[in-house]
């Protein structure tokens, strides 16, 4: 769930054409998504989405380049017809956060209703929805919560956020054995390189030369980029080193290390 810059003035063209707007005017018609289903899933859409969340889900962060993608709604097509091809609302999914999600859309206020929005209006209209409905899901386009996502040292994700909290266990399910065993295998390679390289720290009773753990600290931090998947993990663990190493001693080496690589 981190934080997505998609450019709204940016809009395929696609999504913008007289056969979108045709559609749209029928469903507004009949009060339901049901004519031009499809349209939003083009090539054009897909690569745009694909760019801009680097072949990962929105939700989960995985690396879905070889895998099913999804182009999801943020609000259900099926409550909120008149979206079915606004670019504000389409989100790059993996098929388990997509059938997790389904139609869950929950708000702390009233839903929006349609009213009399123009077919060239529904590219933008999310800020005012959220700002009247308050939504409880996250959504990374217009929320940064990457502060707010923790970890557990099994490699589980919680938060002290109500809302992030609602996005990872009732709209997502963001703690299912798949990603749960890829995160904490991420960390597992880490935890016991460091660990052999301090057993020989201590052996070598040389105290202040460091050097024998810069590899280690530094292929963790170059491989925490946002590009890459599970990115908030892997920013999580460089800044809280202490939650994956019991030792005081070896959380203050790494700390430092970190410091001083970062610098």
């Amino acid at each position: 769930m981190i934080k997505i810059e998609k450019d709204l003035t940016d809009v395929p063209s696609i999504l913008k054409n007289e056969t979108r707007e045709k559609a749209f005017k029928k469903n507004i018609k009949d009060f339901e998504y049901l004519h031009g289903k499809g349209l939003y899933k083009t090539s054009s859409v897909q690569d745009k989405l694909n760019e801009l969340y680097h072949f990962k889900c929105v939700y989960c962060e995985r690396d879905i380049s070889d895998d099913d993608k999804h182009i999801e709604h943020y609000r259900p097509k099926s409550r909120y017809y008149w979206l079915a091809y606004s670019w504000d609302n389409l989100l790059l999914c993996c098929s388990r956060c997509n059938k997790a999600k389904g139609d869950k859309f929950e708000t702390t206020h009233c839903s929006m209703l349609y009213g009399d929005e123009k077919f060239s209006d529904i590219h933008t209209l999310g800020e005012e929805y959220d700002n009247e409905e308050k939504p409880k899901t996250i959504n990374p386009e217009r929320e940064d919560v990457l502060i707010d996502i923790l970890f557990d040292r099994d490699g589980k994700i919680y938060s002290f956020n109500p809302r992030v909290i609602y996005t990872i266990d009732e709209v997502c399910n963001l703690n299912r054995n798949e990603l749960v065993e890829k995160r904490i295998k991420i960390v597992n390679g880490f935890i016991k390189r460091v660990n052999r390289h301090f057993k020989n720290y201590l052996d070598a009773k040389d105290y202040q030369n460091f050097s024998m753990f810069d590899s280690d600290v530094e292929e963790l931090i170059n491989e925490c980029f946002v590009e890459n998947e599970f990115y908030s993990f892997r920013y999580f663990i460089v800044h809280n080193i202490e939650i994956f190493f019991e030792n005081k001693i070896l959380q203050t080496i790494l700390k430092k290390r970190i410091q001083e690589k970062n610098e």
